[in-house]
C-alpha cells in the first residue's frame, strides 16, 4: 500500500513497520505504523483505527500521519523491531503492554502521552 507523501507530494511513501494492538471501548482495530517516503525520506507516524460496532454492516476507519521528530520515530522502530509477534493484538510483551494504555474510560491513550505535531492527511495511490 502506497501514499502520498505529505513533503514531497510523490506516491512513494509505505508502511516500513507497524504493529496491533488490542481492540479498546471505541476501536476494534487499532494499529501503530511507521511510514517512510522512499522519495524524499520523510518518516511519520500512521494510526489506523477500525470500529465495526453499531448497525449490522457498518464500520468506521480512521486512518491519520502523524508529524513526528525522528528519535520519537526511532524509538518507536525499535521497540515495534522488539516486540516477538507484532501481528497479534493479544500479545504480552513489554511494547505491547506499553503501547496499549488506556484511560479510565477504556479508550487508547497512549498517543495523547508522546510529542507529536500536526497530522495529514494518509492519501492511498
Amino acid at each position: 500500500m502506497e501514499f502520498v507523501c505529505p513533503r514531497c507530494l510523490g506516491g512513494s511513501m509505505k508502511i516500513t513497520s507497524s504493529i496491533e494492538l488490542p481492540p479498546d471501548s471505541r476501536s476494534d482495530e487499532i494499529t501503530v505504523q511507521i511510514l517512510r517516503c522512499s522519495k524524499c525520506g520523510f518518516a511519520g507516524l500512521g494510526i489506523y483505527e477500525e470500529s465495526r460496532r453499531g448497525k449490522l454492516d457498518s464500520e468506521s476507519v480512521y486512518h491519520r500521519g502523524y508529524y513526528m521528530d525522528d528519535s520519537t520515530l526511532a524509538s518507536l522502530e525499535k521497540m515495534i523491531m522488539q516486540c516477538p509477534n507484532p501481528k497479534k493484538s493479544g500479545c504480552r510483551c513489554k511494547t505491547h503492554r506499553s503501547l496499549s494504555r488506556v484511560n479510565k474510560y477504556g479508550r487508547w491513550s497512549w498517543l495523547e502521552k508522546i510529542p507529536h505535531k500536526e497530522t495529514f492527511k494518509l492519501q492511498r495511490i
